[in-house]
């Protein structure tokens, strides 16, 4: 028998077959499936029946909704801000790690990792007892270094409780963003800060003038990454606030879930996930369009 010999591009394929399948299976049809649920009156029921179908009256009583606006609002404003200050302490992260030495480089990016190890709802956990009013660390250390007379509430109090999941889901990001910035910075030549350095140039200057351009494909695609993250936000809510006090931290993945699961209203629930699924679609989008004249894509051949 002759030996079976297959192309390049043939071998390419035939591993790329079980990933389609797997997108297909896991990722598209579920889209395609919340999509069709959207346009049907499916309280306490799931079946698509003719008389059941109503359009795109689920959206538009989506967004004749209060508690839409507010929850996309919140949505809006934690993502805008937790993505800013992941992208600045991330990259606050990632310099760090170059700024020392030896074996305290690899400790510090150790350390570094470890929030992004931890799973989310489990880290919620961790952040609701630093929150509790009686027992949490954070409470007590403001109590003991003068800044308040008592624990504040910081998961009862609307204010106090928006910046709380904030603060929550930062602290991971941070991490995740610092991983992706740490990878750009290993390829800034040495050779250019070098020179700019024997030219004169400040660090300061050095960063911006040299580092933040070669490095803003990375930037890019962190904040892709992390966008879609604060869009779809929904395990730290979950865990910490479950949208309390009241509707203050709903946003709309968990007042989707909420349709869904307690108010067992699918159609409803349906038309806030896709809604969801634009804002995140419209977002990479954006940032894809930015980041593609960075790249080059080379065929197969060359």
């Amino acid at each position: 028998m002759k030996k079976l010999e297959l192309r390049e591009p043939t071998i390419a394929v035939l591993f790329l077959i079980p990933a389609i399948v797997g997108l297909l299976l896991f990722y598209y049809y579920p889209i395609g499936h919340t999509l069709a649920l959207s346009a049907y009156d499916l309280s306490h029921t799931a079946e698509l029946s003719p008389e059941r179908f109503v359009g795109l009256q689920n959206y538009v009583e989506v967004l004749q909704s209060k508690q839409f606006w507010s929850s996309i609002r919140f949505t809006l404003f934690f993502t805008l801000v937790a993505v800013s200050l992941e992208l600045t302490l991330g990259m606050m992260l990632a310099l760090s790690t170059y700024w020392v030495w030896g074996r305290l480089t690899g400790i510090l990016r150790a350390i570094i990792i470890i929030p992004w190890a931890i799973p989310q709802i489990i880290q919620a956990s961790i952040w609701r007892w630093m929150y509790n009013t009686d027992v949490g660390l954070i409470g007590d250390l403001f109590v003991r270094v003068g800044l308040t007379d008592a624990p504040p509430l910081f998961l009862s109090n609307p204010s106090l409780a928006r910046w709380a999941v904030i603060v929550a889901y930062v602290w991971k990001g941070a991490s995740v963003a610092a991983i992706f910035l740490m990878g750009g910075l290993a390829l800034v030549p040495k050779e250019l800060t070098d020179a700019a350095k024997v030219d004169g140039a400040r660090s300061w200057r050095r960063f911006w003038t040299i580092t933040v351009p070669m490095i803003m494909p990375t930037i890019l695609v962190t904040l892709l990454f992390r966008t879609m993250a604060g869009l779809q936000i929904f395990d730290i809510i979950y865990g910490l606030t479950n949208g309390g006090p009241g509707t203050t931290t709903e946003t709309l993945s968990s007042f989707s879930y909420k349709y869904y699961f307690k108010f067992v209203q699918y159609g409803r629930g349906s038309a806030y996930a896709v809604v969801t699924f634009l804002l995140v679609l419209i977002a990479s989008v954006i940032y894809i369009r930015r980041v593609q004249p960075h790249f080059r894509f080379k065929g197969l051949g060359s």
